[in-house]
């Protein structure tokens, strides 16, 4: 009888562990969502850095609000925003982009501090983005360049 008892409590214990192993390895909606959102950050990333609006572009929304210091200032669709910042990239050409502050939750920010050279002259802008977490994706509902 007792060896019965010993057979079960391994049973049990293999199949408690197997089952901890499998859900592991299996990712959550939120370590899902959390991947995807750090996804977004550096796409944002990779755009200040480089210019390349393509990389952000399937993160915009229907209707996408842009506050530009080149005084581009209200809500613009998806095709609209495209354009406005890659004639933006063009006039102020990308160096390097740096975060200053992220926040990551289902309406994240970032703020950061995006150098350019504009007619042989180099600056500096500070740059707010605003993502949300609608529809099952992430979207850019705000880019702020000043």
């Amino acid at each position: 009888m007792k060896k019965f008892f010993i057979n079960i409590n391994i049973l049990f214990f293999l199949t408690a562990f197997s089952l901890s192993l499998l859900l592991a390895g299996v990712p959550t909606q939120e370590i899902q969502n959390q991947k995807k959102e750090l996804q977004i950050f550096s796409d944002i990333e990779r755009t200040f850095s480089s210019g390349n609006i393509s990389l952000i572009s399937s993160y915009f929304p229907s209707q996408i609000y842009l506050s530009l210091s080149t005084g581009v200032n209200g809500f613009y669709s998806g095709n609209q925003a495209y354009y406005i910042l890659q004639n933006y990239f063009q006039v102020y050409q990308p160096i390097a982009f740096k975060y200053t502050q992220r926040s990551e939750s289902d309406n994240g920010f970032a703020t950061g501090v995006f150098s350019f050279e504009n007619r042989n002259k180099k600056g500096t802008a500070q740059v707010f983005i605003s993502i949300e977490y609608s529809g099952a994706r992430w979207k850019i509902s705000l880019i702020t360049i000043k």
